[in-house]
C-alpha cells in the first residue's frame, strides 16, 4: 500500500512539476537565437506558433507561410523534434 501512494506522489510531483516549469515563448526565442530572425528580408516577419498542452509546448516558427524546425519545450529545456517542414505539421492538426 505505501508503494502505491509513494508512486502515485511521485506521479503528481512529476506533472506539478512539469506544469510549473513549461517554457514560455520568449525563453524559447532566447534559445534559437532572436538575432538571427532579425536579418530577416524586409517585409517578412516571424510568427511563432505555440501549441500549450500544460505539460509541455511545442513552438514552431512560421517565417513567408513555411515551418520551420519544431521544437517541445518541458521541464524547462527545448528539444528539437523536426528537420523543419514547409508545409503545417500533421501532428499538430489534433491540438487546434
Amino acid at each position: 500500500m505505501l508503494k502505491k501512494y509513494s508512486l502515485l506522489l511521485l506521479m503528481v510531483t512529476l506533472l506539478l512539476v512539469a506544469v510549473l516549469t513549461n517554457p514560455s515563448e520568449e525563453e524559447y526565442l532566447e534559445m534559437t537565437g532572436e538575432p538571427i530572425y532579425e536579418k530577416l528580408p524586409e517585409g517578412l516577419e516571424m510568427e511563432v506558433e505555440r501549441v500549450n498542452l500544460f505539460l509541455f509546448s511545442a513552438y514552431t516558427p512560421v517565417v513567408a507561410g513555411e515551418y520551420g524546425i519544431t521544437h517541445l519545450g518541458i521541464y524547462g529545456s527545448f528539444f528539437q523534434i523536426s528537420e523543419g517542414q514547409f508545409d503545417y505539421p500533421g501532428w499538430l492538426e489534433v491540438f487546434n
